[in-house]
């Protein structure tokens, strides 16, 4: 207790020194359109932003000196944008997991030094199949359902080997309708955008079976993520808003909201 009272009491402190002092800090948030809620929330029209990362980008906004605008896409030009530098000081999310896929890693190059939460994998079938996955072996000669565009640690290279054959669809309730329509033989994908698609899109929960996958598909630390042109003293700045935030609770009642 005396540890973390006195790191709560160092962040603050630390806070008295902006290095927005002179300049107000403008950086470029970057959304992914549709894919990814509940970490970003998007209206069809893109004109109202919420979700996890979006909540905490804001709250970061809120301390004045931080400002912000909002670029919605799809994930595609998303990770296009990121590796053409079209943006140079954006801001969004990402994971040192992430880092070794070669159309990933460049949202992945910079990340926060703390980590805002951990996500784990969850292996979805229909409550009928009596199938057991207990390695990824299991998996091989079945067809899974992902997000298009995304990738996933532990599965990837036996994708690419042929060994699993996947098909994607552009949302988690078109994955999870396609499941259950027997389009393909299991769904992977992180627990809480399940379980959020499930709750969003009223989709009867008693019609699947979850299995957690670490031992497949690893938990991994999501992460803000910066663009090269943002200052080494805005990363700083925010890491330290970032300590704050969980020492008061402000970060783990963002992420209550959405669950």
């Amino acid at each position: 207790m005396k540890f973390i009272n006195a790191v709560l009491t160092a962040a603050i402190l630390l806070v008295g020194y902006s290095p927005f002092a002179t300049k107000a800090c403008e950086l470029t948030y970057l959304v992914i359109a549709n894919q990814a809620e509940p970490f970003q929330i998007n209206t069809s029209n893109h004109q109202s932003n919420s979700g996890i990362i979006s909540d905490v980008v804001n709250l970061l906004a809120a301390k004045k000196p931080f400002s912000y605008t909002t670029h919605v896409m799809p994930f595609k030009r998303y990770v296009h944008e990121i590796k053409k530098q079209t943006y140079r000081n954006w801001i969004s999310y990402g994971s040192p997991m992430w880092r070794t896929n070669t159309d990933n890693g460049y949202q992945n190059k910079r990340l926060s030094k703390q980590p805002l939460f951990r996500a784990s994998h969850l292996l979805v079938q229909r409550s009928n199949d009596t199938q057991h996955y207990q390695q990824v072996e299991d998996l091989f000669g079945k067809t899974v359902i992902l997000l298009k565009g995304f990738d996933y640690p532990g599965l990837a290279p036996h994708i690419a080997s042929g060994q699993i054959k996947k098909i994607d669809f552009k949302s988690h309730q078109s994955a999870l309708n396609a499941l259950n329509n027997q389009r393909g033989d299991l769904f992977v994908e992180m627990e809480s955008r399940i379980r959020y698609a499930i709750k969003q899109h009223n989709i009867d929960p008693n019609a699947f079976k979850f299995t957690d996958i670490a031992h497949i598909t690893p938990s991994l630390n999501i992460h803000l993520a910066f663009g090269n042109g943002v200052k080494q003293t805005t990363v700083d700045w925010i890491d330290d808003q970032i300590i704050i935030m969980k020492a008061t609770g402000k970060l783990e009642a963002i992420i209550n909201r959405y669950q």
